[in-house]
């Protein structure tokens, strides 16, 4: 995608003046005054979106990126915590596996080398534990 700079909007023209007759004949006229003041003339606008604004934005969506993963890594630590305590008390909780699902399918790349490193071994935790769970609940 080319992006081009716009060209400026340019400034309106100037004020139109009516005759004194015109003001006159409408029968309105402030006293004292004779001719219509002059208006300041406008300055031109800038361009719509600067191109700042449209690199910010697509910055912003790999910050966004990233605190939506590490959201989904604690997420996934605490299920994991959950799984271990619910095995050792003896029981296999089928809704848990839900949960490991989903938090599986969350995952991607956030463009940072170390954060992508710890989250890819967390998903592999989570199928490893996912495998162990379908293995206590009859299902592989």
């Amino acid at each position: 995608m080319k992006i081009e700079n716009g060209r400026g909007v340019s400034s309106a023209g100037g004020v139109r003046r009516s005759g004194g007759a015109r003001a006159a004949a409408s029968g309105f006229a402030p006293a004292g005054v004779d001719e219509p003041q002059r208006v300041a003339g406008t300055a031109p606008a800038s361009a719509i979106t600067p191109l700042d604004a449209i690199l910010a934005l697509q910055g912003d969506e790999r910050g966004q990126r990233r605190a939506r993963q590490a959201r989904r890594g604690r997420d996934a630590l605490d299920a994991l915590d959950k799984l271990a305590q619910a095995m050792l008390m003896g029981i296999a909780p089928a809704s848990l596996r839900a949960d490991l699902d989903a938090l599986q399918r969350g995952a991607e790349q956030t463009g940072e080398p170390g954060l992508d490193d710890v989250l890819q071994e967390i998903d592999i935790r989570l199928a490893v534990e996912a495998a162990k769970l379908d293995r206590m609940l009859g299902r592989a």
